[in-house]
């Protein structure tokens, strides 16, 4: 993780045998060890999550419906879960490409002085905390 102004960020790798299942394939999720998400954060921060897909240069803010598939993430002390299921509660396959996380953490401090920042925008998540 790389702090910048009381806001953290690292890009993570998710590659395929990542996922797990624990209802025989109606979701799927990957779990990201994250220490610096500690209980101050989880309390009173914010906690986003974008992810970009191999051969894509972009990320796109979770929750996100892509092909029928939602992706969301969930998010406790030291650990981010992104997880995948079918709209339509079907089985689903894990994905077989490698996909890019990046998880971007924000105190409640910074938070409060950047109320109008759009959590949705990369681009402006990025620029009003100054992350790279």
């Amino acid at each position: 993780m790389k702090q910048v102004d009381q806001a953290f960020s690292a890009v993570y790798n998710i590659n395929p045998t990542d996922w797990v299942t624990a209802n025989g394939g109606k979701s799927y999720t990957a779990e990201l060890d994250i220490p610096e998400l500690d209980n101050i954060i989880y309390q009173n921060g914010a906690v986003l999550v974008y992810i970009s897909f191999a051969g894509t240069t972009y990320y796109e803010a979770l929750p996100q419906v892509f092909d029928g598939i939602t992706y969301g993430a969930i998010h406790s002390n030291g650990y981010v879960g992104i997880d995948i299921s079918a709209i339509s509660g079907d089985l689903v396959d894990p994905p077989t490409q490698k996909i890019s996380a990046k998880v971007v953490l924000i105190d409640a401090t910074s938070l409060e002085l950047h109320k109008d920042v759009n959590l949705h925008d990369l681009g402006a998540v990025k620029k009003a905390f100054n992350v790279n």
